[in-house]
């Protein structure tokens, strides 16, 4: 068998020289691998932290937002609640004011009948009621549209039986 180069003949020496350099050499390349993996975990760790910090900037950010907005929605409820109950008290004195007013109204208008009643008794002999304007209530004043040079306008015209007015 030949020997290799480097390698000293008939000695056992030599060999064992060469296997201890190159298990040496194998322990040192795992070593700078080990190192290695240990510096890419370690950049990899700062990479994760860099995009942490820049995450939770961003979460820091919008919890301000959230807390300004919840702010702004606070004081439009209030808002909304001083107008709702201004509102509300508005349309409970209009709604009183109607009460009043149907009241009023219904209290005239059994005066009205009454005094009619004592009037006319109790079943009145008249055919027809008059309007406060004295014409019959089928010949009242009526509005009619008439054209002229300027365009249609409304003009109110009293049309009695045979007499339009002009």
């Amino acid at each position: 068998m030949a020997t290799p180069v480097g390698w000293a003949q008939g000695g056992s020496g030599s060999v064992c020289l060469a296997f201890d350099q190159l298990r040496d050499v194998i322990e040192s390349q795992e070593e700078l691998i080990h190192q290695l993996r240990n510096v890419e975990e370690k950049a990899a760790h700062a990479k994760t932290k860099v995009l942490l910090a820049k995450e939770e900037e961003k979460l820091q950010f919008a919890l301000g937002e959230v807390e300004v907005l919840s702010k702004q929605l606070e004081k439009e409820k209030l808002a909304f609640e001083k107008a709702l109950s201004t509102v509300k008290s508005k349309a409970l004195q209009e709604s009183s004011k109607k009460d009043q007013l149907i009241t009023k109204c219904n209290g005239r208008r059994e005066a009205r009948v009454s005094s009619q009643a004592n009037i006319h008794g109790i079943y009145p002999s008249h055919p027809a009621p008059v309007s406060r304007a004295g014409f019959h209530p089928n010949f009242g004043p009526r509005l009619r549209i008439q054209a002229s040079p300027s365009g249609p306008h409304l003009r109110k015209g009293l049309q009695g039986p045979g007499r339009p007015r002009k």
